[in-house]
C-alpha cells in the first residue's frame, strides 16, 4: 500500500501542470489575472476559438503531422535494412554501431548553423522537406541502435530454416525476421514521434511562415507586448493530445521493444 501510495503521489505531482493549463485554457480571460487564483468558474471554449480564428494553428498543426509522419516512416524503412546488415553480418566491425550512435550524443545546437547554410544553398528554408532531413539526421541512428540489439537477440537459426526450405536472404529478412522485430519498430515509432513533434530548435531556425510547425505555434504567443495565457494554454492542451493518442495506441510494444534491446547492447 505504501508502494502504491508513493507512486500514486508521484503521478499526481507530474500531472499538475497539464491539470494547470487544461485548467488555464478553459478559464475565462477576465479571470486569468486574479490573485489569489479563482478555481470555480464556468468554463469556456473562447480560447480554443480564438488559437484558429485569429491565428494559422490548424496549418501548424497539419505541418507538424506531414513532417512527424513522414520522418518517422523513413526513419523506419532505412533502420531496418541498416541495422539487419550490422546484426547479422557486422557490418562496419564492433565499434560501427556506436559510431553511428555517437551522432544521437551531439548537441543538436551544435548543427544549427551548418544546417542552415546547407538549407540555405538547396533553397529549402521554410520548406517540410528542411525538417524532415534534419530530424533524419538525428533519429535514424538511435533507430539502427535499437534495432540492432534486438536483431541480434533474434536466434539466426529461424532464417536459416527458411533460407533451408527455398527462401532468399531478403524474403527471410522481410518474412520472418521483420514481423519477429515489430515491438522494437513501434517502439522506435514512438521515440521518433515523440522527437519530431516535440522539436523546437530547428523548426524555430529553418522555418518562417509556410512551414512551421506547432511547437513554434504556440511561443507565437509570446508577444513583445504581452504574453496571451489562455491561447497559450490552448494551443498547449491540443499540442499533446496526437502524441498522447499515438503512445496510448501502442504503449504496450514500447516498454517490451526497448527492453529486449538496449539493455542488452555491449559498448
Amino acid at each position: 500500500m505504501l508502494t502504491y501510495l508513493i507512486l500514486l503521489l508521484a503521478s499526481i505531482v507530474a500531472l499538475i501542470p497539464i491539470i494547470w493549463i487544461f485548467h488555464l485554457s478553459i478559464k475565462p480571460e477576465s479571470l486569468l489575472y486574479v490573485l489569489p487564483p479563482v478555481l470555480r468558474f464556468k468554463p469556456t471554449a473562447e480560447h480554443y476559438l480564438e488559437v484558429f480564428t485569429y491565428y494559422p494553428f490548424g496549418k501548424y498543426i497539419l505541418n507538424s503531422i506531414i513532417v512527424t509522419t513522414i520522418s518517422t516512416l523513413v526513419t523506419l524503412a532505412v533502420s531496418f535494412p541498416a541495422a539487419y546488415s550490422m546484426g547479422r553480418f557486422k557490418t562496419g566491425g564492433d565499434n560501427f554501431s556506436f559510431w553511428v550512435l555517437s551522432i544521437r550524443m551531439l548537441p543538436p545546437i551544435v548543427f544549427a548553423v551548418p544546417m542552415f547554410i546547407l538549407m540555405q544553398s538547396y533553397g529549402l528554408l521554410d520548406t517540410w522537406w528542411a525538417l524532415i532531413l534534419v530530424y533524419l539526421t538525428f533519429s535514424i541512428p538511435l533507430a539502427v541502435w535499437i534495432l540492432k540489439s534486438f536483431i541480434e537477440d533474434l536466434p539466426v537459426e529461424c532464417e536459416e530454416a527458411a533460407m533451408l526450405d527455398g527462401c532468399s536472404r531478403l524474403k527471410a529478412m522481410v518474412a520472418i525476421t521483420f514481423p519477429l522485430v515489430a515491438p522494437a519498430l513501434i517502439a522506435v515509432a514512438i521515440l521518433n514521434f515523440i522527437f519530431s513533434w516535440n522539436e523546437f530548435l530547428f523548426a524555430l531556425i529553418l522555418t518562417f511562415t509556410e512551414a512551421r510547425t506547432v511547437q513554434v505555434g504556440v511561443a507565437e504567443f509570446v508577444t513583445g507586448y504581452a504574453i496571451i495565457w489562455g491561447a497559450i494554454a490552448a494551443a498547449g492542451c491540443i499540442a499533446v493530445i496526437p502524441t498522447l493518442v499515438f503512445i496510448m495506441l501502442a504503449r504496450r510494444y514500447l516498454v517490451r521493444g526497448l527492453t529486449m534491446g538496449t539493455v542488452k547492447e555491449e559498448i
